[in-house]
């Protein structure tokens, strides 16, 4: 098994997280700072990608339901919550479906901002990335109603868990913007941070600088 994925996307941590919860060895082939075009794994030019034999994945969600199905095995820390068996909760399918949903909207909007930043475009000067910035907002409040004591799956350690542990971690790791005063929200990031799997996998406090391709410039003729 072999995970193509970079040392700072949210999305690839919640799948190496998942990895390390079900104790499954995996080899790691891992490009910080972009990889050229025609070396990109997948045709959608992201990571992660995972490669399971002859078996190609990716985008974060499908590679998580893929793990969830094919290798039901998981190791629990002792006292920890136990690691949610599927993506979702068959009997709260659709609502946990919705909650990853979100999840997601909000790490690509924190994303984008954080792409931009490099441009200078930030939401004080562009309208596109005011609404980015509104956007993660809403999806912040929407699930600091949502979630329990215990995640947003009570009793488990759920993939919804993992994925907003992942998005807030490279939200405060990129200094994207302000999150906290969402005490429930607050819990579950604060709480999940002893977690071995989480623990294993930060994500850098600073972006690593970008490879010359990504930087260059042709000069105008």
């Amino acid at each position: 098994m072999k995970l193509f994925y970079s040392n700072g996307s949210p999305f690839a941590r919640k799948v190496r997280i998942v990895l390390i919860e079900k104790g499954l060895v995996f080899e790691s082939d891992i490009s910080d700072g972009g990889r050229p075009i025609d070396e990109a794994p997948a045709p959608t030019l992201a990571i992660p990608v995972l490669e399971d034999g002859d078996l190609r994945l990716w985008e974060s969600d499908v590679i998580v339901d893929y793990l969830m199905r094919t290798y039901p095995q998981a190791t629990q820390p002792a006292g920890d919550l136990p690691l949610m068996p599927g993506l979702t909760r068959p009997d709260q399918h659709w609502h946990d479906m919705m909650t990853l949903a979100t999840i997601s909207t909000c790490g690509n909007s924190i994303v984008n901002l954080r792409a931009m930043q490099g441009d200078g475009i930030t939401p004080d000067n562009s309208d596109y990335m005011d609404r980015q910035k509104t956007r993660a907002e809403r999806c912040l409040d929407w699930l600091e109603m949502r979630v329990t004591p215990e995640g947003f799956a009570a009793g488990w350690f759920s993939v919804m868990d993992i994925a907003f542990i992942c998005v807030m971690s490279y939200c405060e790791g990129r200094d994207v913007m302000p999150w906290r005063g969402r005490p429930r929200l607050e819990a579950l990031y604060d709480g999940s941070q002893s977690r071995p799997s989480v623990a294993a996998t930060p994500i850098p406090w600073r972006a690593p600088t970008p490879p010359r391709y990504m930087v260059e410039r042709r000069p105008v003729a």
